[in-house]
């Protein structure tokens, strides 16, 4: 018997050439993204008269934080938008509170080798539920502070752009 498979031709992306993008600007030094992870709870259900087989229903979809890290530097973004939340808990929704102008919206744009940009991911009502600003320090160590957030959001959309030619 003879197997013909068919082979790639063109190499699959790298997962080192990212971006990430909030409020129109790209965030300093992020170097790592977490996984973006969606799942669908099922729910058991029988049916009157089919006892014997127990069905699965699509329920609510949730979706899993992202962590993003970089190195600890002087941009002050991570720490502003973690204070936003903080001010928006401390505030109670007074006068002076906007409700929910803590959550935003971001992008993390995929480049090929050539740098073209060939995969866009759009994260939907994004907020900061967890941020690590300075990491243990060790003197004995030879490591770069890392500064990391943590981020609750309520989905996700992925785009394909076109293939770079000089991938095919």
């Amino acid at each position: 018997m003879v197997f013909n498979a068919k082979s790639l031709t063109y190499d699959p992306y790298r997962n080192f050439k990212f971006l990430v993008k909030w409020d129109n600007e790209y965030i300093a030094a992020v170097s790592k993204v977490s996984a973006l992870t969606k799942s669908v709870e099922a729910k058991p259900w029988r049916a009157g008269g089919l006892n014997t087989t127990v069905l699965q229903l699509p329920m609510g979809t949730k979706y899993e934080p992202i962590t993003l890290e970089r190195g600890v530097s002087a941009d002050p973004a991570f720490i502003a938008w973690m204070n936003r939340v903080n001010s928006y808990q401390a505030g109670g929704l007074t006068g002076s509170e906007s409700f929910h102008d803590f959550r935003k919206d971001f992008q993390i744009e995929v480049y090929s080798l050539t740098n073209e940009k060939v995969l866009v991911v759009s994260i939907y009502n994004a907020w900061p539920s967890k941020l690590i600003v300075l990491p243990e320090l060790n003197a004995n160590a030879g490591e770069v502070a890392i500064e990391t957030l943590e981020l609750q959001n309520e989905g996700f959309t992925v785009e394909r752009l076109a293939y770079a030619p000089e991938e095919r």
